[in-house]
């Protein structure tokens, strides 16, 4: 496995961007590549994303537990692919997010990393 993480500090609480992140509605307009998430029952989304110029889409999980301010996701079925996002109160009117990807390729790493940092700066745009 290939594993990712990167952190960012956010101007807004805790409790208003983990109630952003954790609604699936919200997903297209912070996460970089993606267009689409519909949920489903059973805490599944179908989602489309544009990736390196190709257009894909698929089931995923999706899970938030509010008590922890944290959400996980992974591919269905067999896929190796998976993470999670973690929302920590910082310094009053400010939390830190980290999100983590675990991969099976390390192919397309500047690529993660980029998408990565548009995303965290996303959330911090979303919120702010």
């Amino acid at each position: 496995m290939v594993e990712y993480e990167r952190s960012k500090t956010v101007p807004a609480s805790g409790a208003t961007v983990y109630a952003y992140v954790a609604d699936p509605a919200n997903l297209p307009a912070y996460i970089s590549t993606m267009v689409r998430a519909d949920a489903m029952s059973g805490g599944e989304l179908h989602v489309a994303a544009e990736v390196e110029g190709r257009h894909e889409e698929g089931d995923a999980r999706f899970q938030a537990d509010s008590a922890a301010r944290r959400i996980e996701w992974g591919g269905s079925g067999t896929s190796a692919y998976h993470g999670w996002l973690q929302v920590a109160d910082a310094e009053p009117g400010s939390s830190t997010v980290t999100i983590h990807l675990s991969t099976t390729s390390a192919d397309d790493a500047d690529q993660v990393e980029q998408a990565l940092a548009e995303t965290l700066a996303n959330i911090g745009r979303g919120v702010g």
